[in-house]
């Protein structure tokens, strides 16, 4: 790739490093490759200036060049503040390029339904993400940032059929010394594209320093240098509060050295010890930053409360061969998760009523039916449709609920497993799992039988429908009238009284209000039949689930001892015959 400086353009500045990488982006376009940036802070800011110039040269000399796209990823648990910002970039961005006739979209990406950092806390009970927890280093960032940028690289590739799409991120390697070293790992150069686990890559400003980049904001301030944006002066005020008050270029190693490469991560993250960061940009100006303070707290009480195993699950969700479940501490209780939808629901509440600029809005309508879902297909609730009830409650009825104070609980000991023989209750049970006694035979609705397939035997359930993958349907209010209307007609009309709460995750299939990924269907009638199970315990035994499982569940030696028992008393009745 040609890297030579065009000195027509250098006459205004002295910053030869943009003047390099507006190069290598002319030249990549002029190569016919199409382009994609990460759009995420200042660094891949200053990358995007690089590359819309270079977009901009290379239309001069040819008219079929491009196109850019722009991708900021919205993970729901990003600064929303530096995001909104970011979203006003994108607006500039696209006005840009319809002033100078320029090839530039913009998108905003979010993670999957099923992988959204509220459907997997609230929802799924995953633990918080802290180096303990996490079996692959920073596997949030490969759920919430690095798949959807997969998939949306997938679809330009069959968009525009061909794979010369070329990635362009804004790393450098005096970021820290891990980012250095990654960069090196994957081989990445800031000057001809390579192969990685992402696609084709360019670390376009890879050798850049912080100076590097403070320098260039500072030469399009001084209008020596043309952008896309007059915005992007305001990129110094958020790193220089999110610095306490320092200019970030003075702050430099010391941000430099922080475990996300950026000062603006995850509001949850718990990577690191404190989010100062946030607390920093509060202190500095909290009538702009200070809503985010509830989301700092909530930080806090996941963080001091990981290790509080009453806060628990004991059940696991892995079945072995002999039907067995391990007891012991697992993911998130119920009880737990329940609470954090209450608290996080007043928070959103409390923002939007205070009326001001920024608003918090992680669980909405399609977040909400995707946490009922988890919990109905899980088992354990006290009645159908228990993250609806909360929501009612706080959202239409005023109810709040503040987080409560805490202190660290450190990581104790360790609990010794037992196995609860969880077949067992399934077949004692006869569970029907989507099945339902209104389309069996003779019932009045019949019509939304469905049935489907499995080791060439037909299985019997509700009226379902299957998307590319797991979702709730927004389109025409769906899930808000499901929500507003339809819950309460069903509360009205008596149709979840005395009823198991799987049956709420029947009307949210029958109603298509939630579409199943193809082939799934199996799994999901395996989990109601599993959850009707569960439930079933606390109405036989008269105490909560959670307790009616530790006080069936063995020891690892009993377990060992029945399944023994178990396969001598089948290989006798064989030898009967």
């Amino acid at each position: 790739m040609n890297t030579a400086i065009d000195y027509q353009y250098i006459d205004s500045h002295d910053h030869d490093q943009y003047e390099f990488a507006v190069a290598r982006a002319q030249q990549l376009f002029l190569d016919g490759w199409r382009v994609s940036i990460g759009f995420s802070g200042k660094d891949s800011s200053a990358a995007c200036v690089c590359i819309v110039e270079g977009l901009r040269r290379a239309k001069a000399i040819r008219g079929d060049v491009g196109p850019l796209h722009v991708v900021t990823t919205n993970t729901t648990l990003d600064n929303m503040v530096l995001h909104d910002y970011m979203l006003t970039l994108h607006d500039d961005l696209i006005e840009y390029g319809r002033q100078h006739d320029l090839p530039i979209e913009c998108h905003e990406l979010k993670p999957a339904l099923s992988s959204l950092p509220v459907v997997e806390f609230v929802g799924r009970g995953k633990l918080l993400r802290t180096p303990e927890t996490s079996s692959n280093g920073r596997d949030c960032a490969l759920d919430w940032k690095i798949k959807p940028m997969k998939t949306f690289l997938k679809s330009l590739s069959k968009k525009y059929q061909t794979d010369k799409i070329c990635s362009i991120s804004g790393s450098r390697d005096d970021e820290s010394n891990v980012r250095k070293g990654n960069l090196k790992k994957r081989g990445e150069t800031a000057h001809t594209p390579v192969m990685t686990d992402l696609g084709w890559t360019l670390a376009l400003i890879k050798e850049w320093s912080l100076s590097d980049v403070w320098h260039l904001f500072e030469l399009i301030d001084n209008d020596d240098i043309e952008s896309f944006s007059d915005n992007l002066r305001f990129m110094k005020k958020h790193y220089s509060a999110s610095n306490g008050g320092a200019c970030d270029l003075f702050a430099g190693k010391l941000a430099a050295n922080k475990s996300c490469g950026s000062r603006f991560g995850c509001v949850l993250c718990a990577q690191v010890k404190e989010d100062n960061s946030l607390l920093n940009q509060i202190s500095i100006d909290p009538e702009q930053y200070g809503f985010m303070r509830p989301l700092n707290d909530l930080r806090n009480y996941m963080v001091n409360t990981l290790y509080d195993f009453s806060k628990r699950s004991t059940l696991g969700r892995k079945l072995t061969k002999d039907g067995y479940i391990k007891v012991g501490l697992n993911q998130y209780s119920l009880e737990y998760r329940m609470d954090l939808l209450r608290y996080i629901l007043t928070i959103q509440q409390d923002t939007y009523e205070s009326g001001g600029n920024h608003t918090i809005d992680l669980i909405d309508y399609r977040e909400l039916l995707a946490i009922q879902f988890a919990w109905s297909r899980e088992g354990g609730e006290e009645a159908p449709g228990m993250a609806l009830q909360i929501w009612h409650d706080i959202v239409n009825n005023g109810q709040r609920y503040p987080i409560p104070k805490t202190t660290l609980v450190e990581k104790s000991f360790t609990p010794t497993y037992t196995y609860f023989p969880l077949m067992k209750f399934v077949e004692s049970n006869q569970p029907v799992g989507l099945d339902d006694e209104g389309i069996q035979a003779g019932g009045k609705f019949k019509e939304i039988e469905r049935m489907f397939n499995r080791n060439g035997e037909k299985h019997r359930v509700i009226r379902y429908t299957e998307s590319s993958s797991f979702n709730v349907v927004t389109k025409n209010a769906f899930a808000m009238t499901f929500v507003e209307d339809f819950y309460l007609e069903l509360l009205e009309d008596g149709h979840l009284d005395n009823k198991c709460p799987t049956v709420m995750l029947k009307q949210l299939l029958e109603s298509g209000v939630v579409t199943l990924a193809k082939g799934t269907i199996g799994r999901v009638h395996d989990d109601a039949r599993r959850a009707q199970a569960l439930n079933s315990l606390r109405a036989t035994t008269g105490i909560p689930t959670a307790e009616a499982i530790m006080a069936l569940s063995v020891s690892e030696k009993v377990m060992n001892a029945e399944i023994s028992s178990r396969q001598t008393n089948q290989a006798t009745q064989q030898s009967l015959f």
